[in-house]
């Protein structure tokens, strides 16, 4: 009797619908076909945001992997192409900054709920106070009157950083840490895929400097041009994948396969950029991940790793040595014109640069000058005509010089630490490989970054916030052999 009453009454409930939801229907229904006769575009635009929206809170191992796709892979030149409120001239909203806004949404509802130890929770909120800084420096650069797009386009490299507190919930589970990782796997094959597409396509050198192959090779006596798409991401792809193939204990072939050959790819692909800043970067990542390979692996294994490098090695240089034997002579070339960087007009290019910049950031060590903010210099020993530019190749001059010293070493601390980061106790075998592979990439890219802006780049930035997540993050066994259960996200439902 009890069960009929209240199903009855549900019933009724479900019948007297409030009289302001149909209201509110038909209002935005209205609001939807005004938009649509006057305002297309807008309407698209905004079902495009709400799709993603949704996405991200059923899907958001998906619309994370999508985020990483657009940005380490798609060119800046089509993503702008097809953004919403912009074109090809004119900077609007990008796709990828909208699954990026979609997947914080989501993390701010499902990271509160994460079971995180001392260190994760420290540095989520370090990331928040981050990102909160750039925002401050957004409004900053918008109330000097510095142009709008160059403010814009900084600050999204900047707040890409946030993929760090998208990531942190989706790898306290341990199916969505599987899920990503696999994603993650398929994403560096694409990455080092479309680096050899370009390169045996020769593809001009686009217009913003971000595609292609650029003509010539400097200090070479016949470079046939340097690999531009990309070329931030290759070394950390081939690092991670290294460390997931040697340590992480992979019995799957399928996965083993696209581990290998996304190695290759992006190993060539980065040698073919002729930039010594990125052969520097994944040669330190990769002899980060062997130390750990020859110190704590087995025997046997230790002997298969070096076997399999040397044999890899042989293969790719008699491989490159039948297909193109210039590319061999030009990076010997390029590699030995270190020695001569006393002459080299790059390093007094980089020097004179950081001179203006030091300047900038003397003037407002700790607010900063915002983002979008400029400097006014030329090369006279070169006859370059001085002119405004919002660029530094020292990326973290740029970072102190756009945030202040404060904000700049904030970031740059939470990179640093992670690479110290230990193996916990009874850490699952994929995870610390994973670690290790993200904590070389890391170490590798601060170096670069010396010479080669990697704070400002879209195309690597929200990549190091994952990287510095994977650093900080391990996946825990009991005992018995299962995933703790303090690792588990309790809010995963959001996701479901």
């Amino acid at each position: 009797m009890s069960e009929t009453v209240s199903a009855v009454a549900a019933g009724a409930r479900t019948r007297s619908l409030p009289l302001w939801l149909p209201l509110l229907a038909l209002l935005g229904a209205g609001v939807a076909g005004a938009a649509a006769a006057d305002q297309p575009k807008l309407l698209l635009g905004g079902a495009v945001a709400l799709s993603v929206l949704v996405l991200a809170f059923r899907m958001p191992v998906a619309n994370l992997t999508l985020l990483l796709f657009l940005t380490a892979v798609v060119p800046f030149q089509v993503l702008n192409r097809f953004s919403i409120g912009g074109g090809l001239n004119s900077p609007g909203l990008l796709f990828s900054d909208v699954f990026l806004l979609a997947g914080l949404a989501w993390a701010a509802l499902a990271l509160p709920n994460v079971p995180l130890d001392r260190r994760r929770y420290l540095y989520s909120l370090a990331m928040l106070l981050f990102l909160a800084l750039v925002a401050v420096q957004f409004v900053h650069g918008l109330r000097a009157g510095d142009n709008r797009s160059i403010v814009g386009q900084e600050g999204r490299v900047l707040l890409g950083f946030g993929t760090f507190l998208i990531a942190m919930p989706l790898l306290a589970h341990a199916p969505s840490r599987q899920r990503l990782l696999g994603a993650l796997a398929v994403v560096a094959l694409a990455l080092g895929a479309w680096g050899m597409v370009q390169w045996l396509g020769h593809f001009s050198f686009g217009a913003a400097g971000d595609v292609g192959v650029r003509e010539g090779v400097r200090l070479t006596s016949g470079g046939g041009g340097q690999l531009q798409g990309g070329e931030f991401g290759f070394p950390a792809a081939l690092v991670v994948c290294f460390a997931a193939l040697t340590l992480g204990d992979i019995r799957s072939r399928l996965w083993r396969a696209v581990l290998i050959v996304a190695i290759a790819l992006n190993a060539a692909s980065c040698l073919v950029t002729f930039e010594r800043s990125f052969w520097l970067d994944a040669l330190v990542g990769l002899g980060f991940v062997l130390g750990f390979v020859l110190v704590f692996a087995p025997v046997g294994r230790r002997v298969k790793v070096l076997a399999v490098l040397a044999s890899a090695a042989v293969l790719g240089v008699g491989a490159l040595s039948a297909v193109s034997p210039q590319t061999l002579t030009t990076a010997h070339q390029r590699l030995n014109s270190i020695g001569g960087y006393a002459t080299d007009s790059s390093v007094r290019y980089r020097v004179v640069e950081s001179r203006f910049v030091f300047s900038r950031i003397r003037a407002h060590p700790v607010a900063g000058s915002g983002l979008g903010a400029t400097i006014f210099w030329g090369q006279p020993w070169a006859q370059v005509s001085p002119k405004t530019r919002n660029y530094s190749h020292n990326g973290y001059l740029w970072l102190a010089w756009k945030l202040g010293i404060p904000a700049a070493a904030l970031l740059t601390v939470l990179l640093v630490l992670a690479v110290f980061g230990r193996a916990g106790p009874r850490e699952e075998p994929l995870s610390l490989a994973v670690r290790r592979g993200a904590q070389g990439a890391i170490l590798g890219l601060l170096l670069a970054t010396i010479t080669f802006p990697s704070f400002s780049q879209l195309s690597i930035a929200p990549v190091m916030g994952l990287l510095l997540a994977l650093a900080v993050s391990p996946l825990l066994r009991t005992p018995e052999g299962g995933v703790s259960r303090t690792a588990q996200a309790k809010a995963f439902a959001l996701s479901r």
